[in-house]
């Protein structure tokens, strides 16, 4: 692709998106909910995400990837290492902290 076509594609896409901010929220600071900031961060993860699938897409196009069963071959490799090395650092299993969260948020919630 040439760089005006990249420009044109890019130009579209951000107003496709733009559009359909417009359609649900038609009177801007209005219905928008969210503060500045947050209106920046959403915005700087959509364009990390068009970023990545721009890179994903050209390095799909460009690079001659392996037989699929070659790819599977050593996707499952990987996978049985993992699995092996999980099941030898920790036999218990991996323990997430999250109850302790809600029995945090509970407590907050009693006190209220």
């Amino acid at each position: 692709m040439t760089n005006t076509e990249w420009i044109l594609l890019i130009a579209f896409i951000i107003y496709i998106c733009l559009t359909a901010v417009a359609f649900k929220y038609p009177r801007t600071r209005e219905h928008w909910t969210k503060e500045r900031k947050e209106t920046v961060q959403i915005l700087m993860s959509m364009t990390v995400f068009l970023m990545l699938f721009f890179l994903l897409w050209y390095v799909s196009a460009s690079v001659d990837w392996p037989d699929a069963v070659l790819v599977t071959f050593w996707v499952c490799v990987f996978t049985f290492a993992g699995l092996a090395m999980v099941g030898v650092f920790a036999p218990r299993g991996i323990k997430l902290r999250f109850e302790k969260k809600k029995e945090a948020k509970a407590a907050n919630e009693d006190d209220d």
